[in-house]
């Protein structure tokens, strides 16, 4: 005869089971608590690192955490939504700046950069506009963060525009990036704005989306279909 299921000790070896899931589940919960915790040691600030946490629940945050599957690249994109946040306060910015850097190296600092200004969120709205697949979205997403180098220019303000033509026409012609940008803040913007015409010449295959304001200039070249 079967055991029933009011028995006592059926009733304790759920009791038991539930409990160990129980446990397990905090256990689970405070390890990733753990591990989020170290990985923002180094940052060394806890003002800043509690921005940072808000940052893990933020809409941007959670939109990409569906289409960027590489952690380590979410990360810096969470950095780059935190810079932004930071952007009233001088001190803390160029502090996490810095540590990101160190940390992170120039590439990193990019990323998050790209994240900070909107030019990650309108790069993604220029690939929504020819939506193939989600599959496809993740890709170029994943692609653009992983090679920023072969598809953006951060001009700072003592940048030489010999160089920089030289090195957009380098990119161009290596890369054909689908889309190519072109990013200056604050005095940088006025060096693209005044040689605007002459990175035209050299992206003739490509049509221009300009986001311009008086500290700002970001340039999309989109490759022309053929």
């Amino acid at each position: 005869m079967g055991m029933s299921s009011d028995s006592p000790i059926s009733d304790m070896a759920e009791g038991a089971i539930k409990g160990a899931l129980d446990w397990t589940v905090e256990k689970v919960k405070s390890y990733v608590k753990k591990l989020k915790e170290r990985k923002l040691a180094f940052i060394q600030e806890k003002k800043t690192i509690d921005i940072v946490k808000e940052q893990y629940t933020s809409g941007e945050s959670k939109f990409y955490q569906i289409y960027i599957e590489d952690k380590e690249l979410l990360f810096l994109v969470r950095m780059g939504l935190t810079l932004r946040k930071l952007e009233n306060d001088p001190d803390r910015l160029r502090n996490l700046r810095d540590k990101i850097y160190k940390k992170y190296k120039v590439i990193g600092l990019h990323i998050a950069e790209l994240v900070q200004i909107g030019v990650l969120n309108r790069y993604v709205g220029i690939l929504i506009d020819e939506l193939i697949s989600i599959e496809n979205l993740k890709e170029d997403i994943e692609e653009i963060l992983r090679n920023i180098e072969k598809h953006v220019i951060f001009i700072q303000a003592d940048s030489n525009i010999s160089e920089i033509v030289k090195k957009a026409t380098i990119i161009v012609n290596s890369h054909s990036p689908p889309i190519f940008i072109l990013s200056g803040i604050k005095n940088a913007s006025k060096i693209l704005k005044n040689n605007l015409e002459k990175f035209k010449i050299i992206l003739k295959d490509y049509n221009l989306e300009r986001v311009s304001s008086e500290n700002e200039e970001i340039l999309f070249f989109k490759r022309k279909l053929k």
